[in-house]
């Protein structure tokens, strides 16, 4: 039946069906901003031509948690470490702008809160003294989340598509195990 033709609205036409998924029971995202101030490895620079945040590498972990005036809530503490790159004059160096970020997110137990660096910015200019000083930037999402069972309407299995052979293969799809009706 063709998505135009299914009566939305009528939920005789659909099964429940429970679904396993990580349920977000809370979530916000912050930009945080770090400036790191140091010497180069060889003490020279005369100007910073790249500055990069390795992203890949950033770490983002949950350092404290302690309970809120309200109830079901936690004040959370974050730590984060992100590693970036930055290149002055002919050479790159790598430092780690490390933080803190705290925030109060409802978090009743049998949730897990967790955070991730999304996106990340590095600007650097070389000081007077002839230090550098970076600033970077991350966006931050944090939330509490628990794994749980979800009912939820369903018109039934997703339909497969045909790929297409390259070679000899076996009998496909292998099918799905019958639905229980009822």
């Amino acid at each position: 039946m063709e998505d135009q033709d299914m009566d939305w609205k009528d939920k005789s036409k659909f099964l429940k069906e429970c679904i396993i998924a990580d349920k977000v029971y809370d979530s916000c995202y912050d930009t945080i901003t770090v400036t790191e101030t140091f010497t180069p490895h060889d003490g020279m620079c005369s100007a910073v031509t790249g500055c990069s945040v390795d992203l890949a590498n950033v770490v983002c972990n949950v350092g404290t948690v302690t309970a809120s005036d309200t109830a079901n809530y936690s004040i959370i503490t974050f730590v984060i470490s992100a590693p970036f790159t930055v290149t002055c004059d002919s050479h790159s160096f790598t430092h780690t702008a490390e933080t803190t970020d705290t925030v109060e997110l409802y978090n009743p137990a049998g949730t897990t809160p967790s955070c991730a660096v999304v996106s990340a910015a590095c600007a650097c200019a070389v000081l007077p003294s002839g230090r550098v000083s970076c600033t970077i930037t991350l966006c931050v999402i944090k939330q509490t989340t628990a794994t749980v069972q979800l009912m939820i309407p369903a018109y039934g299995f997703c339909e497969l598509r045909e790929c297409g052979q390259v070679g000899p293969v076996p009998p496909c799809p292998p099918g799905f195990p019958p639905q229980l009706m009822g």
